[in-house]
């Protein structure tokens, strides 16, 4: 008992610290992923009979990120293992935070007990586990902690207490919106390829728990069932997995890239600032769902406040400028209000453009 309440103290503490709605970019381009090969080391993971998980995760995450290093040469790719070693979870997540990753993509096998006849590949992100099935799934893959030589880093969290799941759950990433994103490209990519789509789900995983950006976890498919390990142990398989993650990949990074630097106008009126014949530059701090007021006591401190729905989503700003160094004088006021992600955002004309394409616009003025 004293252990859980050290736990429901540690989630709530986090859930209170963080600042609401933190917007997941991190700048206007996708430069660095952390590809986590799960598993490793003493950790083999789920058992098949040609072969283990922790073999069958290594080889798809080398083969994703040599697809990226081969066409996206300006993204930079990190592993937490590029070897059989054992990672720590909390360091998995540590090693994406130290090096400011845009995203982190950790990378499993299935299995189940009592039947071997499941198939298919899911993805899942940070949330709470909707039913008995996912919950297993997550106590699976978090059982790696009692491998572990000291569990501090994860406030004394019982990997098979169901009630210590509830409470973990509350905890959901600020970046839900965007891993949620890049979750259902990854497993439409995967039926493109002929995989049976178990689609997208949500649990509790200690290695996104503490990641600082989208972070997804992707179930390949079911070491137990014959003729997935097969096809999962086969060249053929890995490739087809390995590519299926690069296109999602590819086309998160491109649709995130054209919202930020390509001119588009917002799809409402809802931001009075967006009109013909208006150009500045203006600090975005915070994207949500679901519309809040700019009076939202969640933004206490931000001067200037508004709001603009694009792409389905609503976008926060604060202050309108008409030098980009007045916007950064701004940015940084912002930062230290709790949102470290703030960046400066461009309009011409009443078209958002990118930073760049504003200072060239505005000079000719």
């Amino acid at each position: 008992m004293i252990q859980r309440k050290i736990f429901r103290f540690g989630v709530l503490a986090l859930i209170f610290l963080m600042p609401l709605g933190s917007f997941a970019q991190k700048g206007e381009k996708i430069q660095t992923i952390v590809i986590d090969a799960g598993h490793g080391g003493k950790d083999t993971g789920a058992l098949g009979k040609l072969t283990t998980e922790k073999a069958l995760n290594l080889a798809v995450a080398l083969k994703f990120g040599n697809y990226i290093k081969e066409n996206l040469p300006d993204v930079k790719v990190i592993y937490t293992r590029d070897k059989d070693k054992f990672v720590e979870l909390s360091e998995r997540a540590a090693i994406a935070n130290r090096n400011n990753a845009d995203v982190f993509i950790s990378i499993h096998c299935n299995s189940t007990e009592g039947t071997t006849t499941a198939n298919g590949a899911e993805t899942f992100v940070m949330g709470e586990s909707k039913n008995e099935k996912n919950l297993a799934v997550a106590k699976k893959e978090n059982a790696a902690i009692l491998l572990e030589d000291n569990t501090d880093a994860y406030d004394n969290f019982d990997p098979n207490s169901t009630e210590a799941y509830i409470l973990f759950s509350l905890s959901q990433s600020l970046y839900q919106a965007q891993s949620l994103n890049i979750a259902d490209k990854v497993q439409k990519q995967f039926a493109k390829k002929g995989r049976h789509d178990r689609g997208v789900q949500q649990a509790g995983f200690l290695v996104l728990w503490k990641t600082s950006m989208p972070s997804i976890l992707v179930e390949l498919g079911f070491i137990n069932n014959a003729k997935e390990e097969e096809f999962l142990n086969s060249e053929r398989g890995q490739t087809q997995m390995a590519l299926a993650l690069y296109r999602a990949f590819e086309e998160y990074k491109h649709e995130f890239e054209s919202e930020n630097h390509v001119s588009d106008k917002p799809k409402t009126s809802e931001k009075p600032a967006v009109v013909s014949g208006n150009s500045y530059y203006s600090v975005q701090f915070s994207t949500l769902n679901k519309k809040v007021p700019v009076t939202d006591p969640a933004f206490k401190g931000v001067k200037d406040v508004e709001v603009y729905n694009y792409k389905g989503a609503y976008r926060y700003t604060s202050g309108r400028f008409a030098s980009k160094a007045e916007a950064e004088a701004r940015q940084a006021q912002v930062r230290k209000l709790g949102y470290k992600d703030a960046f400066i955002i461009a309009f011409v004309n009443g078209e958002r453009v990118s930073v760049k394409q504003a200072e060239e616009a505005l000079k000719k003025k």
